[in-house]
């Protein structure tokens, strides 16, 4: 496993992570296809495997999500990292201290490494929110402060709101299907040491090269969110991106899946934290780490996707 720096921090996070949306989602399949059992083993598999930093929310099945995971670690805890987020509905000055109370309880831990705003707030000011996770920085409750799903415009506001202290990451999805963050994004984190925090980096299974156009994954609920993120035409176009992921994956003896989560890691400032339901699928995603795609593969892969 590859480790690099969070942010300017001295916190060390894999390069590969673990997502943990899955965890108590009925529409990822909680309560048919995984269990709290299933994902306690998941969680347990991947720390053993190196994988250190695990992410999760407030939102995530409810509370369920920090449940499982404060379970799983429980006798390791300060071995791994823990990034969770708040709702932006709670991000107010003292939303966001109520907000962590909670979190803090679900996950049975008396801080978490990296606490990070899920949305931004387009409406109301953030102000209050991050002056709450400055306070709270200070405190040791939090041991870094984060973002997610934030424009460069919005990232420099929240700068702005920030007095002591710096924004460490950003979450973000990034995959082969979708690249816009390379346009401003992707430059401006590396220039402010901001890690960029990839989610849905295999594009919601649609790259593990077990899907077609034709063959998507899932229930309709997960045909439409497919659907929804990644548009018709889009998805027309998926067998001419897995037919390069296998042809890679076959001429280096590795997994489709493996390739995709390599060129996501290739850059400096990013990790993956791709969501799993299986213990194998955490053993598949360590792989990618240790290894890198050649300049003639990016290029194959660049000219597929772009």
């Amino acid at each position: 496993m590859e480790y690099v720096s969070l942010g300017r921090t001295e916190l060390k996070v894999s390069k590969v992570g673990l997502g943990t949306w899955q965890f108590g989602a009925g529409y990822w399949g909680w309560g048919k296809e995984l269990d709290r059992e299933k994902a306690v083993r998941i969680v347990r598999t991947a720390k053993e495997l190196g994988i250190n930093l695990i992410d999760t929310a407030e939102i995530y099945g409810w509370g369920e999500s920090e449940r499982v995971i404060g379970e799983a670690v429980k006798d390791f805890r300060e071995e791994v990292v823990i990034a969770t987020k708040v709702w932006p509905t709670n991000f107010t000055y003292r939303g966001v201290k109520k907000a962590l109370k909670k979190s803090l309880e679900r996950l049975g831990t008396d801080y978490v490494d990296l606490y990070q705003v899920h949305w931004p707030r387009k409406v109301f000011p953030m102000k209050g929110g991050f002056k709450a996770m400055e306070e709270l920085l200070e405190e040791g409750r939090i041991r870094a402060i984060g973002v997610s799903n934030f424009s460069v415009k919005q990232m420099e506001e929240a700068k702005g709101y920030l007095k002591r202290h710096e924004i460490s990451s950003n979450q973000v999805e990034y995959n082969l299907l979708k690249r816009s963050i390379e346009e401003d994004l992707l430059p401006y984190a590396r220039g402010e040491g901001v890690t960029i925090i990839a989610y849905s980096p295999l594009a919601q299974g649609l790259l593990t090269g077990k899907y077609t156009s034709k063959k998507l994954p899932g229930n309709w609920q997960r045909r439409l969110m497919i659907r929804y993120y990644f548009y018709r035409r889009w998805v027309k176009r998926l067998d001419e991106v897995v037919d390069v992921l296998k042809e890679i994956a076959k001429a280096r003896g590795v997994h489709p899946a493996q390739v995709a989560l390599n060129w996501v890691i290739r850059h400096d400032n990013v990790v993956a934290i791709p969501g799993v339901k299986k213990e194998e699928h955490v053993r598949l995603n360590a792989g990618a780490t240790g290894w890198r795609l050649s300049e003639e593969e990016l290029l194959k892969l660049d000219r597929v996707t772009r």
